[in-house]
């Protein structure tokens, strides 16, 4: 394992789906307005359980970087290609199966599915190119003694 790779993979991936989600979530406002916490079953902003729901970007990023670490190797093309399938699929396994039971089973306001499906298309493959650069461009990411 690459530690060096892992870990700075890890912390720009925090960053990168923080920064999209807020972006994304201002768009989504001024599109399709809704507020995530009058959606049944949402708990309280001041229930202390819901800080969980502001660290889901770290515990995404972390996840996706180790499966990256794993599948990285059988991704084709260049590193931007790479990336790009990386964050397809992604989105595939994230936000579309999550979209269709969340569709098929609730009553979401608009706004809900533009933000899942935008933050799924921008910030995956985004978090796709990122990975593959560390791993496969960045030379001060690469540490003597590492193996990978």
């Amino acid at each position: 394992m690459e530690w060096k790779k892992f870990v700075v993979s890890w912390i720009l991936g925090s960053v990168i789906l923080y920064v999209m989600m807020l972006l994304i979530s201002a768009i989504t406002m001024l599109v399709a307005p809704f507020n995530i916490f009058d959606i049944g079953g949402m708990r309280a902003i001041t229930d202390p359980v819901m800080i969980l729901y502001y660290l889901y970007p770290i515990l995404l990023s972390f996840i996706t970087t180790f499966v990256f670490c794993i599948v990285r190797h059988a991704l084709p093309g260049s590193y931007i290609e790479k990336g790009l399938l990386f964050g397809l699929l992604l989105f595939l396994l994230l936000t579309v199966t999550s979209g269709f039971i969340i569709f098929t089973t609730m009553r979401y306001p608009v706004g809900f599915y533009v933000d899942m499906i935008l933050n799924g298309l921008i910030s995956y493959p985004l978090l796709g190119i990122m990975y593959t650069f560390i791993w496969e461009r960045c030379h001060y990411c690469s540490s003597v003694g590492d193996q990978g």
